[in-house]
Formats: structure tokens, sequence, C-alpha cells
């Protein structure tokens, strides 16, 4: 029996492991080919077009897996917490950390707005001042009117002073008709507004209903004058028709009012009747009565101070 020595054993050492498992990866991924190597589901695409098709099947997978997983990521977690009571100040603090999630419903659907908004109307001075009491608009009558000159303001002051206290009046009616169908009409919301939300409505509503009662107020005087002017009523101080008759005869020859176009050089007329009874011009105080002439614009260039229509 004989005695044969051992052989030598080389044992690999962990850097050449890790080297080979490297590379064997390496080689892996590089020829990683998804395809299927069964003839029934063989493609038409060479080895390396299949690779290359791998390739990118991985490269849009992974994409597609990272966006996925940064949305699920940043994704707001709610958690709902109740309060039964809190004050206004509560409210607003909430509100102004989560602005966005914040939910409030109201007990009250249906609120007037005069629970929320409080009007009050200032009107003109004028309107509380002596102009439109009975004793100065009386002081003013005088029985020869018009007698006066068409443009003399004694003609028309007596009516002047009573039409503005009855625009002073109707505006007060206006106001105090609209002020109530304010007040009769509701604010439908499920929520709590947040203040910037509420001064926001509010400013739309009031804005609103200055609005309205300006157009209304417009339409109304627009509608009266059309209507004079298309029934070609006589004003009683005649400045807008007057008539010429013969003294003993049923003739008689009815003219309109002309006055002069303001800030024209060439004194352009304005007729009472094609104008809808809109024509305006400076009047004045004359001591001297000259007779209209007829059909033409009264040429008595009195100072700017009135407006005689």
């Amino acid at each position: 029996m004989t005695n044969n020595p051992p052989a030598n054993i080389k044992i690999p050492s962990a850097q050449s492991l890790v080297a080979a498992a490297y590379s064997h990866l390496i080689d892996v991924i590089r020829d990683l080919n998804l395809f299927s190597d069964n003839p029934f589901w063989s493609s038409t695409l060479t080895f390396r077009e299949q690779i290359h098709s791998t390739r990118l099947f991985l490269l849009f997978t992974s994409i597609s897996l990272l966006i996925i997983i940064g949305y699920s990521s940043l994704t707001i977690r709610r958690h709902e917490i109740i309060l039964t009571e809190f004050s206004l100040s509560d409210f607003e603090r909430l509100e102004s950390i989560y602005p966005n999630t914040i939910n409030v419903p109201c007990s009250e659907v249906s609120i007037p707005y005069n629970k929320f908004l409080d009007l009050a109307p200032e009107f003109h001075q004028v309107c509380q001042s002596l102009f439109i009491k009975k004793k100065w608009i009386s002081s003013l009558f005088v029985f020869n009117a018009t007698s006066h000159n068409i443009l003399d303001f004694r003609t028309f002051a007596f009516a002047h002073f009573r039409s503005l206290g009855l625009l002073c009046r109707i505006s007060r009616q206006a106001i105090k008709d609209i002020h109530y169908t304010f007040n009769s009409t509701h604010l439908i919301t499920r929520y709590v507004f947040s203040r910037s939300q509420f001064n926001e409505i509010a400013s739309v509503l009031s804005n609103n209903l200055q609005q309205n009662v300006l157009n209304n107020e417009k339409r109304t005087g627009n509608v009266i004058s059309m209507i004079i002017a298309q029934n070609r009523l006589f004003s009683a101080l005649r400045t807008n028709y007057y008539i010429q008759s013969v003294p003993g005869s049923r003739a008689y020859t009815t003219y309109n009012g002309v006055y002069l176009e303001q800030n024209q050089t060439n004194q352009l007329g304005c007729d009472c009747r094609l104008s809808g009874n809109q024509c305006t011009y400076p009047a004045g105080a004359f001591y001297n009565w000259t007779l209209p002439d007829l059909g033409m614009p009264a040429k008595n260039y009195p100072p700017p101070s009135f407006q005689v229509m």
C-alpha cells in the first residue's frame, strides 16, 4: 500500500467570486430577452432586435412604476374632524390653515339680505332743504309768468322747483320700494362663506342694487319724456310749444319751441318736437319783454346760470 501525496486544491478568493458574479450579471442583462423561444410564438424580429425591444419595455415599465410610486407618495391623506361648537375666531383660524378642506354647513339654508346687510341710503341735501318746501315754491309763483321772455328764469322757476320736489319724493319712494324688495330677497347657501367670499358677495349685491335703482329711474324718466313728446303735450309755460291766434277768429297756428345748440359756432337750432323735448339752453333774467321770432331760436344770450327746458 502506497501513500499518494494530496492534490493541491485551489480555493477561489472572495474577490474573484464577486468579479465572476458581476461578469455573469452583465452578460445576463446584456443578453436579456423576454421573447419566447417557442416556435409557435416566434417573432419576426431578429435576436438583436428582440434584445433592444426588451430593454425598451423594461425602461418604460420602470418609468411608469416610478411615476405611480411618486404620485402615491404625494397623495394627501385626509382626516375628518367634526367640531360641534366653535367661535368665529376658531373658524377663521381653521379656514386659514385648511382653506380647501374646511367645510361648515349652515343651520339655515335661506337667509334674508337684511340679516347680514344694513342699508342706509343718503339723499342729496337739496331734498331736505327749503327749496322743495311749499313756502319757497309758492313765493316763486307769478300769475303773469308767460309774459316774461321764454329764457327768463322767472317764467319757469315755480315749475322747476316744484318738479325738483316731485323728483325728491319719487326718489324716496323708489328707494323705499327697492329697499323692501331687497330685504325680502334671500341668499341661498348650504355652507359658510369665508370673510373674503362674504365681502365679495356683499359688494356685488350693493353694486347691483345701486345700478338697478339708477337704471329703473332712467327708464322711468325716458318713458315719461317719450309720452310727453309723442303726445305733444303743451307746457303751460309755453316753453316747448306756443300758439299764435288771430283775435276774433278760430284760426290759430302752433309753433315748436326752438333753442340754440350750445357750443355751436354756426348757431344750430334744437327743435323740441324733433328732440323729444330735450332741448336746453342757459337762462337768465330779462326786464324787457321781447316778442319771440315765431319758429326761430331765442336770441338773448343770457349768462349760463340756469338751464331752461
